[in-house]
């Protein structure tokens, strides 16, 4: 947690994590260790990346489900329209979650 709030935000995906789901749940929280951060994907993204495209309800039930929050990052995962969607532990804390891992800006332009 130390390195995480250091600035390394790869660092919880080293810790490893144990939790029981069925193989649709389970594929999308092994999906959802490899959002690097400050790149959010869509609910839709998450459920192509955990092999089912048309499973867009089963990735925000996976969402639902962690109990393991910065080590599988729920909070990387938007709607397509852009908003938050939900988070488990309150939006202000998505939001700031999202908002400390954003890249910064690009400079050179």
């Amino acid at each position: 947690m130390t390195a995480y709030y250091d600035g390394d935000f790869a660092a919880p995906s080293g810790v490893a994590v144990r939790q029981i789901a069925g193989p649709f749940i389970a594929a999308a929280w092994s999906a959802l260790r490899l959002v690097p951060a400050g790149y959010p994907v869509t609910y839709g993204q998450l459920a192509e990346r955990a092999g089912r495209p048309a499973a867009v309800r089963g990735a925000a039930q996976c969402c639902v489900r962690n109990a393991a929050a910065l080590f599988v990052p729920c909070h990387r995962v938007t709607r397509t329209s852009g908003g938050l969607g939900g988070f488990r532990y309150g939006l202000d804390l998505k939001r700031n979650l999202l908002a400390r891992e954003e890249p910064p800006p690009d400079l050179e332009d």
